[in-house]
């Protein structure tokens, strides 16, 4: 028995080896995903778009009934390849824009909640809208405003 599951242990070892040993024909062939680190393609094509993070915006919702929820969003703005850096420089003005925002509108109850849930394209409304004020002429180096996290967390 003991010298059946030394055999198939050494075959296992043997064929795990072979695999990971061989490369594919997929990953030849450049489909394995690989990109220089500047995230250029391998033949040297970048894509269309990139991307702009913007810090966390972490807002209280106070209703008559006082602190009834937290929410937090995590935006990034799609910018054409290589206009990331003109955007860079605006991310404290436009955190700025959507905290004044958004606090006024979930307090006031501005249709941006829902029987207690985040109307999530009301937010990204307002959101592309306050984009669109800070950056004025910029405003159209941002193709898109990306809710990339949206949590609410009741008090």
């Amino acid at each position: 028995m003991s010298r059946r599951v030394l055999v198939i242990a050494v075959l296992l070892s043997l064929l795990s080896v072979c695999v990971w040993s061989v490369p594919s024909a997929y990953a030849e062939e450049g489909g394995g995903g690989k990109t220089a680190s500047n995230g250029e393609g391998a033949d040297g094509s970048h894509p269309k778009y990139q991307y702009v993070s913007i810090s966390p915006v972490i807002l209280p919702v106070i209703t008559q009934e006082g602190l009834t929820q937290q929410v937090s969003l995590k935006v990034q703005l799609e910018v054409p390849w290589g206009d990331k850096d003109k955007i860079e420089p605006y991310e404290p003005r436009l955190v700025d824009a959507y905290l004044q925002d958004l606090y006024g509108a979930f307090s006031a109850g501005g249709g941006l909640m829902r029987n207690s849930f985040v109307n999530i394209s009301a937010v990204k409304q307002r959101l592309t809208s306050d984009t669109s004020k800070v950056l004025g002429e910029n405003s159209n180096k941002v193709h898109d405003v990306l809710l990339q996290v949206l949590q609410q967390k009741p008090m």
